[in-house]
């Protein structure tokens, strides 16, 4: 039997792997592993904590009085804000406002052509963005979710971020509402709602690199499956 593949060898076929995660579960740290074990380019998530800490600083000036709704709602408007002045997905700057167009409504639609133009190219691992909701039942495409009981998630985002556990808890309240807004805002999901993933690990629990491990492997067993691959038995 031979030895297989490390990488992803497309003849005439891509494989995108996305990777949704809560905060503490080790997204940052799984995600670019898969890529490299795979072979594939890394696109990383837009709701990083280091992003809506900054975007949370900047709206702290009169959000007194702000239920946690609104006030998830004016960080996750900040962020959209300060993506949609930085290059595209495939490294495109973004247009320009087109009329009738909202900034939100402009980010989302240059995402999803930059996710759509990986997936009919060179393939891709794509963290958050919400690649699962978006790129749904593609063929080529295969959903993880990595998530995990909070107090776990705490103390791992300690250990990743080098935080103490009060930064670890503030930002795990502020970027998880992020990302729940993000699914909900663009695509009416849930972010936990399993319909939507192929795969879901307790990152918590099962260490990562064990994650990256069953994620590569599940992912091109996945790939080659759908593509009547000699490999997927």
């Amino acid at each position: 039997m031979g030895t297989p593949s490390t990488g992803v060898e497309a003849a005439g076929a891509t494989l995108v792997v996305t990777i949704s995660s809560t905060y503490g579960a080790g997204g940052s740290v799984v995600g670019p592993e898969v890529a490299r074990r795979l072979d594939l380019p890394f696109v990383g998530s837009v709701v990083v904590p280091s992003a809506v800490v900054t975007a949370t600083k900047e709206g702290d000036e009169g959000a007194e009085g702000l239920v946690p709704d609104e006030r998830g709602d004016s960080v996750f408007h900040r962020l959209i804000l300060a993506a949609a002045r930085m290059p595209g997905i495939v490294g495109v700057a973004m247009p320009q406002p087109s009329i009738g167009m909202t900034e939100e409504e402009r980010f989302k639609a240059q995402n999803e052509a930059g996710m759509c133009e990986l997936v009919a190219t060179t393939g891709a691992v794509i963290r958050g963005r919400g690649g699962a909701a978006f790129l749904g039942d593609d063929p080529r495409c295969f959903h993880v979710r990595l998530d995990g009981p909070l107090e776990r998630r705490i103390r791992q985002a300690m250990r990743i971020e080098g935080v103490g556990e009060d930064e670890a808890r503030r930002r795990q309240a502020e970027t998880d509402r992020v990302r729940s807004l993000y699914l909900r805002r663009f695509y009416d999901r849930d972010a936990g709602d399993p319909a939507m993933y192929h795969l879901m690990l307790d990152s918590t629990v099962v260490p990562l690199a064990v994650c990256t491990d069953l994620i590569a492997t599940a992912a091109r067993r996945a790939w080659a499956a759908r593509r009547g691959s000699p490999g997927s038995g």
